[in-house]
């Protein structure tokens, strides 16, 4: 099983690298700063993975299930657009064809590039990031368009794309609060040790892997080598979720989407989620999303 702490690696001078993708979220394109155009680069937003870089993705199509921290919903079928903090681990798992584009950067870089004047509004900006904040369409219209912009196709000096991101963070910054919503329920720096966030990546990559099959206690400290104690307080502390909790979740969230996109019954779409019991599904289900999943499925 592939673990992917990202390597994100920028020229010296470059504070911040574009990319975007067309089809495949793990063959994605990269703006080449000497070059001044997109060159091919192998991405792995598909693998559950961080970085230390601020991370600012709109997804254009596409449907499927994303993994922000401790939050696995339906990748919402009109364009969204997330910003993760450092360290923030995500994950998107896309069904079939998909599109968008990103922007990662180094806050400790961009900052020094700036006069002190300007680096108010960026810090504040980073400051709330480190949970990771979704926006909503509506109320973002403005940057929806800077995002998109910076991965047009059309060449640009460095220099530009530099203001266009400045642009971009300005613009999310000073959004109204009722188009913000955060993602992760506590903070999140990525300051756990390495040896227990390699665990921990372990555990919950194989869970995203296998939610579909029967996920045991056992099996997972086995995986890991660990003790349930240490496990259940590590696990909780880096997802804020329990280990039962992050499973049903996942599972939950690729059963909105077979609800929506599938003519399968209740039964079929429990059973390719991972529920071996109808009821226990309903009743779950029901307490995630406030509907049966009959009433979700009709649902506007």
């Amino acid at each position: 099983m592939s673990i992917n702490n990202e390597s994100i690696e920028n020229r010296p001078s470059d504070c911040f690298r574009v990319l975007r993708w067309h089809h495949d979220v793990n063959a994605v394109e990269r703006f080449d700063t000497q070059r001044g155009c997109f060159v091919e680069l192998q991405g792995g937003g598909s693998q559950w993975h961080r970085h230390p870089e601020i991370e600012i993705t709109l997804v254009t199509s596409g449907s499927g299930i994303r993994v922000i921290g401790d939050e696995s919903i339906t990748i919402p079928k009109s364009e969204s657009l997330d910003v993760l903090g450092r360290g923030l681990p995500h994950y998107w798992k896309f069904n079939e064809k998909s599109s968008g584009v990103c922007v990662q950067f180094s806050d400790i870089r961009l900052i020094a590039l700036l006069p002190e004047q300007s680096r108010v509004e960026v810090k504040q900006f980073i400051d709330r990031a480190s949970s990771g904040f979704a926006f909503s369409l509506d109320d973002c219209k403005d940057a929806f368009g800077t995002l998109k912009q910076l991965s047009s196709g059309i060449e640009k000096k460095l220099s530009r794309k530099l203001w266009d991101l400045l642009q971009l963070i300005g613009q999310l910054a000073r959004a109204p609060a009722s188009s913000v919503r955060q993602i992760f329920k506590m903070r999140f720096d990525g300051s756990f040790s390495d040896d227990n966030y390699f665990k921990m990546q372990i555990a919950v990559n194989w869970i995203i892997s296998s939610y579909q099959s029967g996920i045991q206690l056992l099996d997972v400290l086995k995986l890991v080598k660990m003790s349930k104690t240490s496990f259940a307080r590590h696990f909780k502390k880096f997802t804020g979720l329990s280990l039962s909790k992050l499973v049903n979740e996942t599972r939950i969230s690729n059963a909105c989407l077979l609800l929506h996109s599938t003519k399968c019954s209740i039964s079929e779409i429990a059973l390719a989620s991972g529920f071996s019991n109808l009821s226990n599904f309903n009743r779950l289900f029901r307490q995630s999303k406030g509907l049966s999943p009959s009433r979700y499925r009709n649902a506007p």
